[in-house]
């Protein structure tokens, strides 16, 4: 009877996880892995990734337009373009950081100010995969994340995501 019970306790727990979609579940491992970051290092690395993101897709979608890569069949396969959309993203951050967006950030973080920092980033996040294009094509958000993120919304959400990073700044 009691192994019954324990089972019983168990199968109500998975089934539980089985019902939250995928993409909240990822969105809860990206706010945990930049808020324990953050309390590691302070929140500079989450402010360059949320600098970097929204650069990263202007100068991906003007790349798509120029001469030298955007014509031709060098950039014609998503994961092509999902490619060159990394390579941007992770040459921004990297300069993004070189110019110092915590020069004052130095310490270790407080844990009130990590988890804005893990929240702003994923709501920049996510808010940038919706807005991509080809990022959509290689991951499509449930449509449970993609009402809460809708364009109608996405304003809203970045300035609240950047509004929340000065704060924890502060």
């Amino acid at each position: 009877m009691m192994y019954y019970v324990r089972m019983e306790i168990f199968g109500n727990a998975t089934s539980l996880f089985k019902t939250v979609p995928l993409d909240w579940i990822v969105f809860g491992v990206i706010i945990i892995v930049v808020a324990l970051d953050s309390l590691r290092s302070g929140i500079g690395r989450a402010l360059a990734i949320s600098v970097a993101l929204p650069l990263a897709m202007v100068l991906f979608s003007l790349m798509q337009k120029s001469v030298l890569l955007g014509s031709g069949n060098l950039l014609s396969t998503t994961y092509v373009q999902v490619g060159a959309f990394a390579v941007i993203f992770a040459a921004v951050y990297i300069l993004t950081r070189r110019m110092g967006l915590d020069f004052v950030d130095g310490g270790m973080g407080e844990p009130v100010q990590a988890l804005l920092a893990g929240g702003a980033v994923t709501v920049v996040f996510a808010c940038i995969w919706l807005q991509e294009p080809i990022l959509s094509e290689l991951w499509t958000l449930s449509d449970q994340a993609q009402n809460i993120f809708a364009e109608s919304f996405r304003f809203i959400w970045l300035l609240g995501a950047y509004a929340a990073l000065a704060f924890a700044r502060g």
